[in-house]
């Protein structure tokens, strides 16, 4: 499987578990099926103007659960603002349970830092929701400086970027018996120190990819880096807003008429000289 896409199927499914507690979190929450007349599509994810597909989440509230796999009775566009020129994703359905599924959506379409685009829901009887979102700047490739003394951690430095929303150590695992190959990820971004005005510093431990393959039989860890995306200024740091707002369905979205985030980024990744990489390449 792509390593692109399946870091975005993870990110896209741990929104959707978001998504779903927008409607279990208190008593104001949205019903999303049942006498709802302000809410059409819910839309999450993020958009990443380096990456050469990009991913959604849409999902119509005014429709039961989706429980044969037969789509949103609707369309899903991301038009370039500055010169109006329009894409339109394609569905990819998802299957999560026997009897439930849901529909991610995406788009090889090429973006560009430093634009402003617009994605659409629309329905056929011509209901909308819609969100904006402005993507940032480009970014200088942050720095990894090894440490002087072996067993201590290096430090990843990372300048010109405001909204940092991830820093993490990514790698492919080998396993030889099943012969398949899985991309997994470490994020970072939790020892983040600021550093100056426009600039951060993370340390990070030589063996944090051993630590997490070490219960892994019989594997191969390759192609490691480290991966660095900076947000646009509609970025939200979910885990500082108070969880009864996050549950309430207008509590923290960007999407009119719907619920719902999407948020532009850009990033970067470099190599990581990790050990276990170095010695098996």
């Amino acid at each position: 499987m792509n390593s692109k896409i399946f870091h975005i199927r993870i990110l896209l499914t741990g929104i959707f578990i978001l998504f779903a507690g927008l409607f279990s979190g208190c008593d104001e929450t949205l019903d999303p099926f049942k006498e709802n007349d302000r809410f059409i599509f819910s839309i999450y994810g993020w958009v990443d103007a380096t990456d050469d597909t990009h991913w959604i989440r849409v999902i119509n509230l005014q429709e039961e659960v989706d429980r044969t796999g037969g789509g949103i009775n609707g369309t899903v566009t991301l038009e370039n603002l500055s010169t109006g020129e329009e894409v339109t994703f394609r569905d990819s359905l998802f299957q999560y349970s026997e009897n439930f599924y849901a529909y991610n959506f995406y788009t090889q379409a090429n973006l560009s830092t430093s634009e402003t685009y617009k994605i659409r829901a629309l329905r056929s009887d011509g209901a909308e929701s819609s969100v904006t979102i402005q993507m940032p700047s480009s970014f200088p490739d942050p720095v990894f400086e090894e440490a002087a003394i072996a067993g201590e951690p290096g430090g990843l430095y990372i300048r010109g970027i405001e909204n940092l929303a991830e820093a993490s150590v990514r790698f492919n695992v080998h396993f030889f018996r099943a012969e398949f190959t899985q991309p997994m990820s470490v994020s970072v971004l939790s020892d983040t120190l600021a550093s100056g005005e426009d600039g951060y510093f993370i340390p990070i431990e030589p063996d944090v990819i051993a630590n997490a393959t070490v219960d892994l039989d019989e594997v191969e860890i390759t192609d490691c880096e480290i991966f660095v995306a900076r947000a646009g200024p509609d970025w939200l740091h979910f885990p500082s807003f108070d969880r009864n707002l996050i549950a309430l369905p207008e509590g923290i979205s960007n999407v009119e008429n719907g619920t719902g985030y999407v948020v532009g980024v850009a990033s970067r990744r470099i190599h990581f000289p990790n050990f276990r990489c170095d010695d098996q390449e």
